[in-house]
Order: C-alpha cells, then structure tokens, then sequence
C-alpha cells in the first residue's frame, strides 16, 4: 500500500487512462535510491488491466554491454511481431557490438515499429526501473520512442536516480514522505502508529525516504519508538544510507573522510566545536574545506549542515563502536562551556560503557537543566541514563524516582510506573520508598485509581512516619485527597485531620493540602459556611504563603471555583500557571490546569473560551491516559455546552464522562455532567427531567444522611427545576437556603443562594431576594448567573401581572445571553419578551457557533498570528491537519484571510 503518494498516483492514472482512449505518452520518475519509485511503478502494473505490459530492470553489470537492457525487455513480445525485418540488429551477437550511428538509428526505428505493432491488439505500457544503469543505446532508443508516443496506443514509465529524463518527456521529481504519510507506513510496520513527535524525528533523519525510515524503524528500541527515549543522532539508516552515498564517501581520502566523521557526531554542536575536535584528533584543518568541495556538507554562519540527512548516516555507518565512543569523548571533552552542559552530558553517555559517577552527576545536572530548557519528557530521558551510570544502588533508586517524576509531569504514566518499579527494586531505604510512594499515588489518582493511589499513600505514611513526622504527615494528607476523589469525604476528613496534627509547626505543604481536603469533604457534608472558610485560607496560602506544587495551587483555585469560594477573578492565577506548563512541557499536569481554568470560565460565563479550555484538556488527557482530568473536563464541557445551547455535543460529553466514572474509583467526578445535563434540560424546558439529573448532581456522599446539598452552584438550578415542574421543594431543602441566608458568603454564592430564595419565596418576599442576588451579582460580575437572575425575575414580575417591570429585566437577560452566545436561554428570553408584548427574533446560529470545538481552537490561534506550524505543535496536530481545518472553516466562515478570521472572531465574541 502506497501512503502520501497521491500526485504521483494520480499522474499514473493519467496515464493508463489516457492509453485505453488510445493516446500515449511517457512519464520519468526521479528520485533518490529508496524513495519508492519502484513502489510506484508496482502501482502502475496493478492498475493496468486491460493493457499489454513490458518491463525491465536496469542491472549495474550490463550497463556496459550494448542493447543487453532492450534485449531483456523484449524479450515476452511473440516472434512475429519480434523478427526481422523489424528488429533484426537486436538478435544474436550483433546486440554485443556497437553499432555506428546508421545502426543505432535504425536499431531505434526498429525498437519503435516493435512497440506499435505488439500494442495493436491492446494498448501497451513500457515499464523501466532503475533507468541510470540502463545501457546507453538501450536508454536512447527508449528516449527514441518516448517522443513519439503522441498518437499511439503506447506508454512508457521510467524509473531513475537521475535528476532529469530526456529532453521533451515529461519527469516527476519523487520527494520523501511528509510526517502524516510517514506516520501511516510506521503504523503499518508496526501495528499502530507512534507518537507524532516520534514520527517528524525520525522522517527528518532520512529525508523522508520510507526505505530508509523502514531500516530506522527496525534498529529503533521500545523507548525511542514510543517517545520515551529521544532518537540517537546520528541515527543508523543502514543499507539505505549507504546505498545512496556509500560511494561518495568512498572516494573521500583518509583525512576528508575522517573528518566527515567528526562532522556527522557533532553537527548539532556548531562549527567552532567541529573545528576543535579535529584540531584535537591532528587532522589537518583543510579537511574541512575539502569536505565542503565534496557538496556532501555545507558551512553558513558558524552552523555545519547536510544536503540530506542520510549523508550523516553513511558516514558513520561502518564506524567500530570503540571509534564511536572516542569521537564522542572527543566532542565532551571540547564542550566547557556551562551553556553546553547538556549537549556535554549527552556525548558522555554515548562515549561510556561502566557505571560511572562522574558522567551520573553531569547528567543528572543536565537533567534539571533539560526541564527547563526542553521539558520533562527530555528530562525523565536524561534523569533514567544518570540512574544508569549510578555506581551505588541509592543514587540508582534516587535518580530513578527523580525520572519517574519527571515522566509523570510530562504525562507519560506507564513510564513512570515502569521507573518507580525499577527503583523500588534497588532501596529498601524508607525515605526512597517514601519518595517513590508520593509519585506513584499521584500517577495511580490520575489514571482513575483513587482506592489505590489513597492505598499506596497510607501505607506510605506509615511507613515512614516515626523516622520522618513531616513526611509522614504529608503522605496522609495526600491519601486524604485520594479518599476525597473516591467519593469518601468521611474518610478524607480523618486523614487530613491526621495529617495537620502530626505535621510539624512550620510545614505550609501539608497544612495547605489538608485545608484544601478539610474545606472540601466539609462542603460535601453539608456544611458549606465551615468548608469555605477552610477553602478561603487554602487558596490564599497557595497564592501567597508556599511555594506550593503546581497540583495543590490547581486543587486550591478549584476548590474556590466549585463552591463560589471567592469573588476575584481566578483567571489572574491560572493563566500565568497555564503558560508556565506549557513551556515546561508538563502535559501529565496541563489536562487539569485547563479544567479548571474551563470551570472558572463557566462560572464567570466566558463560555467561548472556557470551551475552548476544556476541549484542548479533554484532548491532551485523552492523549496522556489521564482518566482523571478526562472525566473531570467531559463533565465540564457539558456544562458550558447547556449553557451555549449545543444539546448534541453536551449529551455525548456528559455520557462519555459518567462512562468514566463507572469504570474508575472516580466517585466524586459525576457531579459536573450531571449539572450540565440537568441544565440543558432546564434551558429546552423540560424541568421533570432537569430535576432527575439535578437531585443526583447535588446528592450528598454515601456516608452522610441522606439529603441534598444547597450551596453548590446548580443548587439554584435544582430549586429553578422544582418550581418549573410543580414539585414542591423538600423542607430540608428550604431550612437549608434560610440558614444560608443568615451567613456571610462570598458575594458569587450569595447571589445564587438569594436567587433560590426568591423562586421559592411568596409574592412578598420574592423582590426582595431578587433585589439583593442582583446587586450581589454586580459586585462579583458574572453574565451568564446574572442573565439567568433577571430571566428567573422577568418571569415572575409577568406571572404576576407587572408586565413592564418584567421587560426590563427581560431586556437585560436577553442581551446578556445574546452577547455571550447561549442561544437557547436567549430565546428563552425572546419568548418572554414576546409574552410581555416586547417582540424580538430568537438569535439565529452565527456561523461561528457551526465552527467545531477543535476549528475554534484553530481559527483563534490563527488569528493570533500563529503559522500553521506553531499551531500543530501546541495542538498536538500535524500541519496538514491544521491546513485542513483552516479551509474548512474559511470556507464555513466565507472568508479568505486571517485578517478577516481575526475580525469575525472579534465582531462574534468568539475571539
């Protein structure tokens, strides 16, 4: 199966086509050894049925020999049409001689009368491969025919290294694959396709030459195949590289050739570097300009490049390993420069055979340096080779756990079990097993494992406890957030307790995450006013008072966000945060920095942009096996799509969320879905079935007597529900909402608390209570929650008959939902604005609301000015994939700019 070759095919089908009309014609194929015009030429003979078929294969060892080629070819064609007069210099030994000028011309008249007789029967397609060692009057003769194919039934396809066919037939340049049709041939090798950054690397290395990345793809290991390891440079290509510039380098003199070498282990370390390691072996530095004469490299402002990659390949092809090894000591040993220690670490692992601590220590240094520069997932490669090059099993156990850190940062958990499995199997020290406790509970929690990540904290902690308190103490407040996620707030509650008691005075890291535990268990209890205070505290001592994880930071803020612990604007936290994982590379921690940032932005009702946030989490945790971000999003997602209106989408995110938890010890992670479920229902209203969802959303944890939470956000929607669908709200329920009346809340919770009063409340009191959530609503702004107020207002003021009261804050409620883009609560509004003789058009779906989550991800990075490159990279999409998205939505948008696509975004709030 051919991939990435559809031009080439569809030139070929041109061609048969064009033979069963009865016209001819010759195509030459060009390209370097291994591209796959062979591949294309098998193509070639599949698809023509019908047709009569010639073929032959240029051989090296002929190519001397006069007509040998033609004589081959032939050869099938029946004696007849073969004999003299028509072909009679081509029998016998006369095809051994060289014929003068006279001959030759009448050898290639002969060679043409041969072609149209045999294509009389059928039309006929001449297949050439390997056209550069054909005989030079072989090779004029087909040259001979190919001009004169106009009107005959004969077509002629040539295959050749060559860079141009003869003059007047038409050549096709054969060009490597790019990174989607690389990807497609390695999934077919291997069974499923590697990662894509995997992918590009590799296809870069050869050129995009598919024998080649064939070759490279068998001598790559587990490691480099799945991502895990970086590919080693430069890569072996085998036969391929050889095949291609084998012979050039053959001829290069000891000294050219020696220094190619050189060139080829420490090209990406700059010129200056290549110079000083010649100069340190004693190789003449003209070689360098002699190697340049050669065109095999190039020199341009201090950087040594290759016209093609496989060059750097061939040239070390046939390198002894111990040659290697001292190249790259060699290269180390010029790299003094501290800005160079991770290119230096680099070389000693590949110039190293023992345990070593000295190249342990610059690895592990340039393991932290990695992080920084490139990301966890290049540090956890760097960190596993210091553990390698450990000369005790503490430093083997230490460093490992310190890459499986890293790996799990990066969102490579498999990775990170397989390191802390490792490492455990060299220490029975307590304090290494404690370390590798807290990272293997972290990645247990995110592939949906509560039980277990609360499991392997606990045991963590006791194990430790007596010989480290504040270690100890930390464990249990993490095996409390394992409790808490498992849907077992009773439990969690006991464990943070714990853990703040026997931490030591000054530990800000367990206090905090204890808090955090403590606020949330106590809000699910049923006693918001104490949760909060606790959440308060946490999330101002993550902000402020520790240099606090980047997990605990995000459990912090999404504990403000979820009970409306806080009136600011979380954004101001969570963007720098988001910008910081990105450039880190932390994919295992950016899915949930993205979820929450998606839930402060639904309640904030920036619904555009929080879907936007959401979508690329659920994506990345899809990517990264993080089942906990995953869930987490869906559900989330769901909500703001009820908001928007996209009932389709928010069904199949809420279901694919509510699958998860089912399926995982995820027991507090349904609650999100089903408040998107129970107010979509809400905005197509149907309020007996927004109840349903509503009551299980707002249900509290087993373990609790048997109620339902009031100071959550959809509580307001549930009390909404029971009114629209003439259930009577439960007296718990109403002795809840007056008891929080009488509290101090933060103003967001405030408003949606006073907003459940007034639905419930009697035609005395509901102006009041709608009164005071609407100026609680102005002094912590949220459009959507305020829309939804004054909608809530606006239909009891028309109930009771005080029509012109009820259009202004119908006016107000429509506008809101009009400019943010939830259609359905606006032509919620637009009726009622119609029942209180207020007439207006239910807002249409602008074109910008057909874009898909993922086409609006893309239109806005586009219209930001990023090239379709930049784009692809930070979404994890190759290039053609953002090339089609953008034509897609140009032509959904009937634009043809990105001044244009910026513009749209701006003047549809989608920006």
């Amino acid at each position: 199966m051919l991939f990435g070759r559809g031009p080439e095919c569809a030139r070929i089908d041109r061609l048969l086509a064009a033979l069963r009309q009865g016209a001819g014609g010759a195509v030459v194929l060009s390209g370097e050894a291994g591209i796959g015009k062979t591949a294309l030429l098998d193509y070639a003979r599949e698809h023509a049925s019908g047709l009569g078929v010639l073929s032959v294969t240029g051989a090296e060892a002929e190519a001397p020999i006069p007509f040998a080629a033609l004589e081959r070819l032939l050869a099938p064609v029946p004696g007849p049409i073969a004999s003299p007069p028509r072909v009679r210099p081509l029998c016998g030994s006369t095809a051994r001689e060289i014929p003068g000028p006279e001959d030759r011309f009448a050898i290639y008249a002969g060679f043409f009368r041969v072609l149209t007789a045999a294509a009389r029967s059928a039309a006929l397609l001449v297949v050439i491969d390997d056209a550069q060692w054909l005989d030079r009057p072989t090779l004029d003769a087909v040259a001979f025919a190919a001009r004169r194919l106009t009107t005959e039934r004969i077509g002629i396809l040539v295959a050749t290294r060559e860079p141009q066919g003869p003059a007047s037939v038409e050549t096709s340049g054969v060009r490597g694959l790019d990174d989607e049709a690389a990807g497609q041939l390695l999934a077919a090798l291997l069974g499923r396709r590697p990662p894509d950054d995997v992918v590009a690397a590799a296809a870069a290395q050869v050129g995009g030459n598919p024998s080649a990345l064939l070759e490279l793809a068998g001598t790559l290991s587990c490691d480099e195949l799945t991502g895990t390891r970086p590919l080693r440079l430069p890569v072996r290509a085998g036969s391929a590289a050889t095949r291609i510039f084998g012979a050039r380098i053959a001829t290069l003199d000891d000294a050219t050739r020696r220094a190619l070498q050189v060139a080829a282990v420490a090209a990406d370390d700059g010129l200056p570097v290549v110079s000083a390691v010649l100069a340190h072996l004693g190789i003449a530095g003209g070689a360098l300009g002699t190697l340049e004469d050669t065109g095999l490299t190039s020199f341009a402002g201090g950087r040594l490049s290759f016209p093609h990659p496989l060059i750097r390949s061939a040239a070390v092809s046939d390198l002894p390993p111990t040659r290697r090894r001292s190249l790259h000591r060699a290269v180390a040993e010029m790299l003094t420069d501290p800005a160079q220690q991770d290119r230096r670490a680099w070389h000693l692992t590949e110039a190293t055979l023992a345990p070593d601590e000295g190249t342990a220590r610059e690895l592990e240094q340039s393991a932290r340096l990695t992080s920084e520069r490139r990301g966890y997932a290049a540090a956890a490669v760097v960190m596993e080779q210091a553990a390698a090059f450990s000369a005790d099993e503490a430093g083997t156990a230490r460093r490992l756990c310190a890459a499986a850190d890293a790996a799990r940062r990066a969102g490579r958990g498999t990775t990170a079990l397989r390191l802390l499995d490792r490492s455990d199997d060299h220490t029975t020290d307590p304090a290494l097993r404690a370390a590798s406790a807290g990272v293997r509970g972290r990645v247990e929690l995110h592939t949906g494992a509560a039980c277990i990540a609360r499991r392997v904290w606990e045991t963590g902690a006791a194990d430790i406890g007596r010989r480290d308190p504040a270690r100890g103490a930390h464990l249990l407040a993490m095996a409390a957030e394992g409790a808490l996620v498992a849907g077992e707030p009773e439990g969690a509650l006991r464990l943070a307790r714990r853990a703040i008691r026997s931490a030591p005075p000054r530990d800000t890291d367990t206090t905090l995450l204890g808090s955090l535990v403590i606020g949330s268990a106590l809000s699910l209890s049923g006693n918001p006013s104490d949760g909060m205070r606790w959440l308060q505290d946490a999330a101002a001592l993550a902000r402020w008072g520790t240099d606090a994880d980047v997990e605990w930071v995000l459990f912090a803020e999404l504990g403000a966000v979820a009970w409306h612990g806080e009136d600011g604007d979380p954004r101001q936290v969570l963007d720098p945060l988001v910008h910081r994982l990105r450039a880190e590379g932390a994919w295992g921690q950016l899915p949930l920095a993205l979820y929450v940032t998606a839930l402060a932005d639904s309640r904030l009702g920036r619904l555009h942009s929080g879907r936007r946030a959401a979508t690329e989490a659920v994506e990345l945790a899809t990517r990264t096996g993080d089942l906990l971000a995953l869930c987490a999003a869906l559900g989330c997602l769901a909500e703001l799509e009820a908001q928007l209106g996209d009932e389709q989408a928010c069904r199949a995110h809420a279901a694919d969320s509510l699958r998860i938890r089912e399926r995982t010890r995820l027991g507090e992670m349904h609650r999100d879905a089903l408040d998107g479920l129970g107010l979509l229902e809400l905005s197509l209203n149907r309020p007996d079935r927004a109840v349903d969802h509503l009551e299980e959303a707002n249900r509290r944890p087993s373990g609790y007597a048997d109620g339902l939470l009031v100071a959550r956000a959809s509580s307001a929607d549930l009390l909404e529900a029971y009114v629209r669908s003439g259930r009577d709200v439960p007296d718990a329920v109403r002795e809840q909402l007056r008891l929080l009346t009488e509290l101090a809340l933060p103003d967001a919770l405030g408003a949606l608390i006073c907003r459940g009063r007034a639905l419930i409340g009697d035609d005395a009191e509901y102006d009041t209570w709608f009164t005071k959530a609407l100026q609680l609503h102005a002094r912590s702004p949220s459009p959507f929650d305020t829309a939804r107020t004054a909608l809530c207002y606006g239909e009891r003021l028309r109930r009771a008959g005080r029509r012109r009261d009820a259009r202004k804050h119908l006016e107000v409620a429509f506008d809101a939902f009009r400019h943010i883009g939830a259609r359905t609560w606006a032509a919620q509004a637009a009726t009622e604005l119609g029942a209180v003789g207020r007439p207006v058009d239910a807002p249409a779906a602008a074109a910008g609301h057909r874009l898909t989550p993922q086409e609006l991800q893309v239109a806005r990075l586009a219209a930001r000015g990023g090239t379709n490159r930049e784009i692809a990279e930070q979404l994890f999409l190759s290039v053609k994939t953002i090339e089609m998205h953008l034509g897609r939505l140009y032509r959904k948008l009937g634009i043809r700019s990105r001044t244009q696509l910026a513009n749209y975004l701006r003047d549809n709030v989608l920006a």
